[in-house]
């Protein structure tokens, strides 16, 4: 593409040793005039800041004395970083040298303030784990195409929300929205800021042409990505709608929360303690809930209805289907989901055109 805008390439590292030198001989190939790269270090204990400088001597480095969560290291990377368009990395990937390329192609549209990538499985390239993500109304994300060929990822489209693996956003638009939520520590940050940015009048774009491999399995999540996610989505619901459109939803919401523990109990004791434990701090930490809501960033260009009448009510999920039984629960759920949704929004078309 012709005037390429300056860009800042952020990898956030935590005991990445593994994965860190094929990383950044990838980052390399994909090289565009006037890349920068911005290494921020969790405090890693394995060696990941010493191999880093090493292995990039030109990236600027940052190593943090505490793990400070991957949002808040992603604040410190932009708040460093000097180009025109941020692209945020996760260190266990790899990248196809086109993947910064196809990610810049995208923003020629001034719409688009969000781009992400195809990201692939790195034990298994010839399968999807996401083209960016579907999200619900009630905070629930699935991955887009999660499980399909390679051969069959979808065309160019706007999507729900980026994927946190890999996505670039424009400067202006971090600026305006705040950056990601820093109480979020990880998971669920991406979505938020996706969230953000669409009730700004920005859209989220995928670029399938921009391709990156990721050692991560989404599914099969630890303890940690668990409660992380449970928490964080209760607090992207709370941020990002309005109280009154909070109670119109709230028999969704309900509902919601109802699967998440089902899912939890499927999962065992491991996601059983996850959402127990992710509940246990919203109940407890109630002041620090209102606080984090009330902080939440960037212009509401949207109200909530026109948010309502653009969001997800179709629950599509992908990593736990439930055999036939699930099928049938969720089409159930489904049918509930698109009632309250209807209503909501109709009531919420009929206060905002009062108003």
């Amino acid at each position: 593409m012709d005037n390429i805008p300056s860009l800042s390439i952020i990898l956030i590292v935590y005991n990445g040793r593994p994965y860190l030198e094929e990383c950044l001989d990838s980052l390399r190939r994909a090289f565009l005039p006037g890349t920068e790269v911005v290494i921020v270090d969790n405090a890693s204990t394995d060696g990941s800041a010493e191999l880093a400088r090493a292995h990039m001597s030109q990236a600027r480095l940052v190593v943090n004395a505490s793990n400070r969560g991957f949002a808040a290291a992603c604040n410190q990377g932009a708040a460093t970083a000097q180009g025109e368009v941020l692209v945020f990395l996760n260190q266990d990937t790899r990248v196809e040298p086109n993947w910064l390329r196809a990610l810049l192609e995208i923003f020629r549209d001034d719409s688009v303030g969000l781009v992400t990538s195809t990201v692939l499985w790195m034990d298994e390239p010839k399968r999807v784990q996401s083209c960016g993500q579907d999200v619900h109304y009630t905070g629930l994300v699935f991955g887009r195409a999660f499980g399909v060929p390679r051969a069959e990822v979808p065309a160019p489209a706007e999507v729900g929300a980026v994927s946190g693996v890999s996505f670039a956003v424009r400067r202006d638009v971090w600026d305006a929205l705040g950056g990601l939520c820093e109480p979020f520590f990880m998971y669920y940050e991406e979505t938020d800021l996706s969230w953000r940015a669409r009730r700004a009048g920005y859209r989220c774009w995928y670029a399938p042409d921009s391709v990156v491999y990721h050692a991560g399995r989404t599914d099969r999540p630890g303890p940690a990505a668990l409660y992380w996610s449970y928490r964080n989505r209760a607090l992207t619901v709370l941020r990002n709608w309005q109280g009154h459109t909070l109670l119109l939803l709230l028999p969704a919401l309900v509902l919601a929360e109802g699967l998440e523990w089902v899912l939890a109990l499927t999962r065992g004791w491991t996601g059983l303690s996850a959402k127990g434990r992710a509940a246990w701090w919203l109940l407890t930490h109630l002041r620090e809930v209102v606080r984090i809501c009330s902080e939440a960033r960037g212009p509401r260009r949207l109200r909530d209805g026109e948010m309502l009448a653009r969001i997800a009510w179709r629950l599509e999920p992908r990593v736990v289907t439930g055999g036939r039984i699930g099928r049938v629960l969720i089409a159930l759920c489904n049918g509930l989901f698109y009632l309250n949704g209807r209503l909501a929004l109709w009531a919420l078309r009929f206060g905002e055109g009062r108003g």
